[in-house]
């Protein structure tokens, strides 16, 4: 019984014990560290079943916070910061891969039939601004991080009694971001079917768009007070980001006609 008994103890002791940080543990996982009790001896067939794993949750993830974002944003975001996650993928990680498939197939399918060559020394602020464009399309996951700093920024002064704090604004207008991207690319192939026809109108198609998905993911978002109230001080944020965005773009310019 005596043996039967020491036996079982260091059967306990050998399972129990974290690999990882070496503390007790009860359940699936190390309550300290978060490791996985389960750990096997690594082959081929561990790293097979681990990139499936992988790529598995990483698309169901972006495919979930998509359509969720699509249909209840600013609920879902509040959500998101109050805890519920575990479906979710990182906000930041949402809007680096639309943008990098967004700057993608713009640049290869839409830019390139208009493209602006680089200016020269005696071209004016116009052809400063092409240059400023190519870049921009080129780098659109960095344009997007600059964007979702501005109106983050913005967002945090104007709503700044409603009782979150700066990086909780941050996560906000990041998944706004990734939600501009999702309807962006929505509506990639009529600007690619239609070509030079809607290509000056996109810019401005798509500066209503956020506008529209500002006051409708704010209006949810902030659901403790006036709708009406919500959605006039998005429309405020819009112009002050507008009009911060606009003279970033015209500085811009006037630094890259000086070389």
């Amino acid at each position: 019984m005596a043996k039967t008994l020491k036996k079982s103890a260091h059967k306990v002791n050998d399972t129990g014990i974290c690999k990882n940080c070496g503390n007790q543990v009860s359940g699936n996982f190390c309550s300290y560290c978060g490791q996985s009790t389960s750990t096997h001896k690594l082959n081929i067939h561990f790293i097979l079943h681990d990139l499936q794993h992988a790529l598995f949750h990483f698309e169901k993830g972006i495919l979930f916070t998509a359509k969720e974002l699509l249909t209840r944003p600013g609920n879902t975001i509040r959500e998101f910061i109050e805890g519920k996650r575990v479906k979710h993928i990182q906000p930041l990680s949402f809007v680096i891969l639309l943008a990098t498939f967004y700057g993608l197939l713009y640049h290869y399918f839409i830019f390139s039939q208009f493209k602006t060559p680089l200016i020269g020394p005696t071209d004016d602020i116009t052809g400063a601004s092409g240059k400023i464009i190519t870049w921009i399309t080129d780098h659109f996951a960095f344009d997007c991080l600059i964007l979702i700093i501005t109106i983050t920024l913005v967002s945090y002064v104007i709503f700044k009694k409603k009782q979150y704090n700066l990086a909780e604004h941050l996560v906000l207008n990041t998944f706004l971001i990734g939600l501009f991207l999702v309807v962006s690319l929505s509506l990639f192939p009529f600007a690619f079917f239609f070509g030079n026809a809607v290509t000056l109108q996109y810019s401005l198609i798509q500066q209503a768009i956020l506008l529209v998905l500002m006051c409708w993911c704010y209006a949810q978002f902030f659901n403790y007070t006036s709708k009406v109230k919500i959605i006039g001080l998005a429309f405020i944020s819009f112009l002050i980001i507008s009009v911060i965005n606009l003279a970033i773009g015209y500085f811009a310019s006037w630094i890259v006609m000086q070389f």
